[in-house]
């Protein structure tokens, strides 16, 4: 009668216990990623609703004016220079019937070279790449928190008097972004707004990243050796080949930052200096001392 009896398998209150923080932590670990993965693409949403913004500046009602379409194309932060291509189009009465320019027109800009844009009437308007000077007290060597400013100004004249002029302002640079002072007002025959010109949030996200990893790396070297000369382990080659490749490979890892900031900059001497140096100090201390723990050890051997 024994034989046939069913066989209960009971589960003690720690197996239970185990099962639940698996499952708490496989949980956690998903709903951290999901949210991480919201995160970063909540930021790229954000640059990338910045990157398409396009800023107007000027009164954009009056029926008779020059729309000029300025497009950054490239921030060259190193020379401190803005190179935009310009795209006049006139509105209302100072266009024909095919929207090119009744009269001849001018149009004059702040450009480092403030070469005039004669445009014929009735020929066809092309881009214009015009190159204009960053200032405001920023510097490269600031990065990535380095900050510039460009006054974009803009004039024109059709036939024999000035016209009113609206700027459309829109950025191509995927590294930088631009945030125009919007002013309405017309000052004087033309316009102009003061742009403020930053790292973009990409760049500003994937430099502090590898701020934040340096960092990171040095302290696991800094682990490793304490782990090693602690323990008077000797000569412990996988932590010294760790170390190693760390040292070497952080150069690289600090080069590939957007924007090639130079050798000096805040990266360097918030994160790069001192994770070299503290991985330098772990390894080449774990490697003396470490060898100094073995020739005693082969002392006491013998």
């Amino acid at each position: 009668m024994v034989g046939w009896l069913p066989m209960f398998r009971t589960t003690s209150p720690e197996a239970g216990v185990t099962r639940f923080r698996k499952t708490f932590a496989a949980t956690a670990a998903v709903l951290a990623v999901v949210g991480a993965m919201v995160i970063s693409l909540t930021l790229y949403q954000v640059q990338k609703d910045h990157g398409q913004t396009l800023h107007v500046i000027g009164d954009s009602d009056v029926a008779d004016r020059v729309d000029v379409e300025v497009v950054v194309i490239q921030i060259d932060a190193a020379v401190q220079e803005l190179t935009v291509q310009l795209v006049p189009s006139p509105r209302g009465a100072l266009a024909d019937e095919f929207g090119r320019f009744r009269s001849d027109a001018t149009i004059y800009t702040s450009g480092m070279k403030p070469e005039p844009i004669r445009i014929k009437a009735g020929d066809l308007i092309s881009a214009a790449e015009v190159r204009i000077a960053m200032g405001g007290g920023g510097m490269i060597t600031d990065y990535p928190f380095d900050k510039y400013r460009a006054h974009i100004d803009v004039a024109a004249d059709a036939g024999d008097h000035a016209v009113p002029v609206t700027i459309g302002l829109f950025s191509l640079d995927a590294f930088f972004k631009i945030t125009p002072q919007v002013d309405d007002e017309q000052h004087g025959d033309g316009i102009g707004t003061t742009v403020t010109v930053a790292r973009s949030t990409a760049s500003l996200t994937f430099a502090l990243f590898v701020i934040v990893l340096m960092l990171g790396l040095a302290l696991a070297a800094a682990t490793a050796a304490f782990y090693v000369l602690a323990g008077r382990r000797g000569l412990i080659w996988p932590a010294n080949t760790l170390m190693a490749a760390v040292l070497f490979a952080m150069i690289p890892l600090r080069n590939a930052v957007p924007g090639a900031p130079p050798i000096g900059s805040i990266i360097d001497f918030g994160s790069f200096f001192i994770a070299e140096t503290v991985v330098a100090l772990s390894l080449i201390c774990t490697v003396l001392v470490g060898y100094r723990h073995e020739v005693v050890k082969e002392r006491e051997d013998a």
